[in-house]
């Protein structure tokens, strides 16, 4: 008969594999959310790519930032 405690680290392995797989969709879509944002801003001021480069910039910085905290989180809550 299989120990419940086996059971029990597997299907923590498995849902901290889904809380780096969501982290990693975390980040991508910030990194898109702000880029629209910041090319609709620039459509509708007429400035190029000044507001798309700068969206892609917070994009990329908060996104990196909750997906390292996630992944910080994830990695101290193993035992």
């Amino acid at each position: 008969m299989p120990d419940p405690q086996d059971e029990k680290r597997l299907g923590r392995g498995y849902g901290a594999g889904y809380a780096i797989v969501g982290a990693g969709f975390g980040l991508v879509f910030s990194i898109l959310f702000f880029a629209w944002m910041g090319y609709l801003a620039d459509k509708a001021l007429k400035t190029a790519p000044l507001f798309l480069l700068i969206g892609l910039a917070v994009g990329m910085g908060a996104g990196f930032y909750a997906f390292w905290r996630r992944i910080s989180a994830e990695s101290k809550s193993k035992p």
